[in-house]
């Protein structure tokens, strides 16, 4: 079966968005579907891109993503649906509000084509009026809708949208890249960073106001208090990291705090096993941009790592609470030093958690899983 999928992002740039759909593709691939992918792949050179697209076993075409939004709306259109009159897809996937948006129209020029829809979370907390209103309607128009986690369910239902079908399938992470590597190759990997016989906590993810490295930082001082060789690596697109190192110098933490940018594959690996604890303090934005569910805390979970997590979002059902990880209030330093510390002054506790977090990951939380799922309800939509 042909499966269209338009998507906001992917790789080999970062950001969840690209990862969940590069993921579906290449697990749906596995599973019988002859793919082709729109997307905008951002944040990664022109070279690496090109290479990344011609090593998969599905076709991406990419779409330019410099031009206004109108006029990135109107190209995306004319190349999808010339695309749809000459391939004829059976079914088609949409991810991200914009794509949503996109496949809505599409398919009521192409009415004989299913369609679902994937909210992340982010596409019902749109801040102008109108963005909201066509996000209402174009995911009432879709056959089925597929939200990331029940977190993201409720607020879509919050936003006024009753979907035709509803599903919820969390978001996974790949046991073949992210896995527990041996003893020697994380003694290496802190010899080479400088931390040797140092706690480390890690976060990955671009550094923003929503991500919340900011809540992490400002922890820290507690949380030196009690384990003084504690360090804080930051891993992603360091979008606000002259702020946040401005912020530790502030409160003189900033020779524990370090920023690592996008890194590859292989070191994304190797640095979370060289993690103690994995944190993710995730916030809701002014602009009610929120965590939908979070990838990253299943890859770090893959390596053996429990989390501490924010409250309030999908976080905490990449986690189980109590056994897999800890979760805390938002914007609350105090909690998160005091759920740090509980981990860290506790080898034997850390151990069992991030035990129990690997063993739910593999049982439950693989993209293979998770694909399994998105094949069931997007062959469902074609029979129906």
């Amino acid at each position: 079966m042909r499966l269209l999928l338009l998507t906001t992002e992917f790789p080999p740039g970062p950001g969840g968005i690209g990862t969940h759909a590069f993921q579906v593709a290449r697990q749906l691939t596995r599973l019988g579907w002859d793919i082709t992918v729109f997307a905008a792949q951002d944040y990664a050179a022109e070279d690496e891109i090109a290479a990344f697209n011609a090593a998969q076993p599905f076709r991406v075409i990419r779409w330019a993503s410099q031009r206004g939004t109108l006029a990135n709306f109107a190209d995306r259109w004319r190349l999808v649906n010339s695309h749809l009159r000459g391939w004829q897809p059976d079914a088609a996937l949409a991810s991200g509000s914009r794509s949503v948006w996109l496949m809505s129209g599409l398919a009521a020029r192409h009415p004989g084509l299913r369609w679902a829809a994937v909210g992340h979370g982010t596409e019902f907390q749109l801040a102008r009026w109108w963005e909201r209103a066509l996000t209402r309607w174009a995911f009432r128009r879709a056959d089925a809708v597929i939200c990331v986690s029940e977190f993201t369910r409720r607020r879509m239902r919050q936003a006024g949208i009753q979907p035709r079908v509803e599903v919820v399938i969390p978001n996974g992470a790949d046991p073949g890249l992210f896995k527990v590597l041996p003893g020697e190759c994380v003694a290496h990997v802190k010899e080479q960073l400088g931390l040797q016989g140092a706690h480390l906590l890690v976060t990955v993810g671009n550094v923003t106001q929503r991500k919340g490295q900011d809540i992490v930082i400002r922890a820290l001082p507690e949380i030196l208090k009690q384990a003084p060789n504690t360090h804080y690596l930051i891993v992603g697109l360091p979008t606000l990291q002259q702020a946040y190192e401005a912020l530790a110098r502030e409160l003189g933490v900033a020779e524990h705090v370090r920023f690592l940018g996008r890194v590859d594959a292989k070191t994304l690996v190797e640095v979370l096993n060289a993690a103690d604890v994995f944190v993710m303090t995730s916030r809701h934005t002014e602009t009610g941009d929120f965590e939908g569910y979070g990838i990253a805390v299943v890859e770090a979970a893959l390596c053996g790592k429990p989390a501490v997590v924010s409250d309030n979002s999908g976080l905490v059902e990449a986690v189980g609470v109590g056994r897999t990880g800890l979760a805390v209030p938002q914007d609350d330093p105090a909690a998160t030093a005091r759920a740090v510390l509980v981990l860290l002054t506790d080898p034997g506790k850390r151990a069992r958690m991030g035990e129990a977090a690997r063993a739910r990951a593999l049982s439950e939380q693989t993209w293979e899983m998770r694909a399994a799922e998105y094949d069931r309800v997007l062959r469902g939509i074609v029979a129906t």
